[in-house]
This record gives structure tokens, sequence and C-alpha cells, in this order.
């Protein structure tokens, strides 16, 4: 009932953004387009506040979505890396302590990770074969945690719901998850998410060095991918070169 009452204040703040929106904007004469876009962001923001969902709603989300996605998914384990204590390491650093964190091993060649609502992260097969070093893997790791830290998996849920103006039971919310759980994370928040999943990797001893080295060995993997090979839900395998620019900003960062 809690998840019905927080998303059911979207109908009428909708409404009301709406109205705002087009009021404060319609007369302007100059920077038309900019203050459009600053008082979109703006609204977006205030109705994702108002329709904020609670840790313990998120948690159910990402058990009932990792249900759904393990209805064609393998887990498996690896004894390549020891995955539990890097985890375990990078974890510590988590602000959101009430998440309920977990990872899977999926047996799939694909060089890729994820991270859905509820602290639920999957690492490929592929990838534990492609990376080099605990340092590159703890980056993977804490890369997907950042996704979580900065809502950015339950905020693209609450913008499926908000949109679809139904009547958001658990499970009509865990169908818009799985409809939008593949959908790529933009390049903003895949900045953000490099930026404090360094800092959360340095902070648990580990050296960025190996987030400069993972993106290194990616820009030449990405040239042989295209839109049609890769696989939708791809964190780190871009439809357009990106690896090249995202160790440019962590080769910015301070620290090592």
């Amino acid at each position: 009932m809690g998840m019905q009452i927080q998303f059911r204040k979207s109908i009428w703040i909708i409404q009301f953004v709406s109205i705002i929106f087009f009021s404060q904007n319609i007369f302007a004469q100059e920077g038309l387009f900019k203050d459009l876009i600053k008082t979109a962001d703006k609204l977006n923001q205030v109705l994702l506040d108002l329709t904020e969902v609670s840790d313990e709603e998120e948690n159910q989300v990402g058990e009932e979505l990792d249900k759904e996605i393990m209805k064609k998914s393998k887990a498996t384990s690896t004894e390549k890396w020891d995955i539990k204590k890097v985890w375990n390491d990078v974890l510590k650093q988590v602000s959101r302590k009430k998440i309920k964190y977990s990872y899977k091993v999926i047996k799939e060649k694909d060089v890729n990770a994820y991270a859905i609502a509820g602290g639920k992260i999957y690492i490929n097969t592929g990838l534990l074969d492609f990376i080099k070093s605990k340092d590159e893997l703890a980056f993977v790791i804490a890369h997907e945690l950042a996704h979580i830290e900065l809502k950015h998996c339950i905020r693209r849920i609450q913008h499926g719901v908000n949109a679809s103006k139904i009547d958001p039971t658990l499970g009509v919310v865990v169908q818009v998850a799985y409809n939008t759980y593949r959908l790529p994370f933009n390049k903003y928040e895949e900045y953000d998410a490099d930026s404090l999943g360094v800092v959360m990797m340095m902070k648990a001893g580990y050296s960025k060095q190996g987030a400069i080295d993972f993106f290194t060995k990616l820009a030449e993997l990405e040239k042989k991918y295209n839109a049609d090979k890769r696989d939708p839900v791809n964190d780190f395998i871009s439809t357009h070169p990106f690896a090249n620019k995202r160790k440019e900003k962590i080769e910015g960062m301070k620290g090592g």
C-alpha cells in the first residue's frame, strides 16, 4: 500500500508541473530554450522527490525483478577472482545501508556487468575473463554499486511509473522495472557512476589505475562492437565510442 501512496502523488504533481512549466516560460523573449531546459530539470527533480520510493520498497522491487531476470539467465561461480573479498571491501563504502546488496556471476560471454534497483548486481563471466587485475574488478563492482548509491536504477523505474499513469501496485511496478531495466544509462549517469565508483574503490584500498586500465582495453574492444551485436543492457560497451572519454575523466581525478 505504501508504494501506491508514494506513486499516486504523481498524478496531480504532473498536472501542476505542466501548468508552472508553461506559465513561467511562454512569454520569455531571450534564452527561451535554455530556460525551458533548466525549468524542466528542476521540476523533474521535484517530481522524483515527491514520488520517492523507500529503501524497503526498492528492496521489494529488486527481489521480484531478480526473479524475472533469472528466468532467462544462468548463475554460475568462478575461481578466477576472489570476487567475494573485493565485493566486501567495496561494499563497506556504500552509504545506503538499508539496501539489500548482492551479486551474481552470470554465464554469458559479453563483457558486461549491470545493476538493478534493490542492490542487485550481475557480472558476466565474459567480463571476468576480460579483466586483468583485482583493481579492475574493484572498479567494475564500485561502478555498479555507484548506480545504486546515486539512485539511477530506482529513478528509472519512477520515471516509467509516472509516465504510465497507472495504479502502481507492486506487481505493476515490477513489470515497469522489467520493461525498463535493459535501457542504457545516459552518458552523464555513467560519468557520475564512474566518478563515485573510483572514489569508493580508492577508499577500499584499490588503485584507480584499475579503472584506467579497464577503459584502455575497453576502447579497443569497443571498436569490434556495433549496435546489432551489443547487449542493450551493457553498462560498458556503448553504441558510440565512449570508453576513451570516460578514461580521460578518471585520469583527471585526484588520487590514485
